[in-house]
């Protein structure tokens, strides 16, 4: 028989990597919960029509198959925006406004299909103070996430998108790949020495805004130097970023990617999307931002969950094991116990390395061993032991 192996696309996380995978969750669950947002669980499945109407050229990464009820083309979801936008749309109750967070996989074509996520949306706040507080939050859970030198990149997707309104229709498309790839020399080719060729140059702090009003785009000037002021009361560290582009069609507003220097592409990244909910007949302006765990988890040193204790009865009949992991597990430790028949060399080798920070050996006349390490241990007798905690 063929053994089977791993798909080529598929991606086995080790016990390491989905402990921090794990904690990286539940880090999201206790920061963004201090910011007074909400779980929402969400959808896997979207409609072909409806995905392609909002994420436009990137409905070619989504995995599609055909409802095996209705013959329908529908899509495993790929963005988790338009998952809380669908699903805001056709809840029953809610108030605006509305602070959602999630987490959990979205899926495109691509080197692996699954890619993990968790991230924060902010429904029904117009206002800039929306973005501030989106940007703040994500901030403040990658810092603690130990990741330090974080820097967030802002910019205002109609800054580019008016650009592209000033050329001619023929042009649109090379203009903005220009943009996006930061292609001086082309754009100087088609603007000459207007400022508009410059925008790519133009990252820094409040100084770089004037460039937007002398190109008569006060509007967008006047939101990031809003925005500006209220992240620096946020001790966030920011920088703008006057030509950015994106490729999902929904944004737009505000736009923003967070960067730490361990990594040459972000890992957060978000900004405003005022229409999308209009694929779903409703009318509300959001913001939000999503967090990249993959890319997270590139960067950050996994290790195993640490563990209380692990209990080794050796007594005849193993008479106390059972009921001593049981005490301990009711105060709240995490406990484990050996199960299997082989030395003590080996059990306590095995509960070292599994992450237990003490093996508590059970031996005959109640007495108990207490391990730190491999050689390392004091001993008292199992009533002394049970007082301790």
């Amino acid at each position: 028989m063929r053994k089977i192996s791993v798909l080529p696309f598929e991606r086995i996380l080790n016990l390491e990597e989905s402990n921090l995978l794990k904690e990286a969750v539940l880090k999201a669950i206790r920061v963004f919960e201090s910011w007074g947002y909400n779980y929402l669980k969400l959808p896997y499945f979207e409609f072909y029509e409806s995905q392609k109407k909002t994420l436009g050229d990137r409905i070619k990464d989504s995995i599609t198959f055909k409802d095996p009820f209705t013959g329908e083309l529908i899509c495993l979801r790929e963005d988790f925006t338009v998952q809380v936008v669908k699903s805001v749309s056709f809840l029953r109750t809610c108030q605006f406004p509305l602070r959602i967070y999630y987490f959990g996989t979205v899926f495109s074509v691509g080197d692996v299909l699954e890619r993990f996520q968790t991230g924060i949306e902010l429904i029904g706040v117009p206002q800039v103070e929306g973005d501030a507080e989106v940007i703040s939050a994500i901030y403040t859970y990658l810092k603690s996430l130990g990741f330090s030198n974080l820097k967030v990149s802002v910019g205002h997707i109609g800054v580019v998108e008016k650009v592209l309104l000033s050329v001619n229709n023929s042009k649109r498309e090379i203009v903005r790949k220009a943009f996006k790839e930061k292609n001086l020399s082309l754009l100087r080719g088609i603007f000459g020495k207007d400022k508009r060729a410059e925008l790519p140059l133009l990252q820094g702090g409040y100084e770089i805004l004037n460039v937007l009003a002398d190109i008569g785009f006060e509007e967008e000037r006047e939101l990031l130097e809003m925005l500006g002021k209220l992240l620096d009361q946020a001790d966030v560290n920011f920088s703008y970023d006057l030509a950015e582009v994106r490729e999902f069609p929904y944004y737009t507003g505000i736009v923003f990617e967070i960067f730490t220097p361990d990594t040459g592409f972000p890992i957060a990244g978000g900004g405003r999307y005022d229409r999308l909910s209009e694929v779903y007949g409703e009318s509300f302006a959001a913001t939000g931002g999503t967090v990249y765990l993959d890319r997270v988890l590139s960067v950050t040193k996994p290790e195993l969950c640490k563990k209380d204790f692990f209990i080794l009865d050796t007594t005849e009949g193993k008479k106390y094991g059972f009921k001593v992991a049981s005490y301990l597990r009711s105060k709240g430790y995490k406990v484990g116990r050996d199960i299997v028949k082989r030395s003590l060399k080996h059990s306590l080798e095995y509960a070292f390395s599994e992450g237990y920070n003490r093996v508590v050996v059970i031996e005959d006349k109640g007495k108990v061993s207490i391990y730190t390490n491999t050689n390392e241990f004091i001993s008292v007798n199992l009533k002394e032991f049970l007082k301790l905690f």
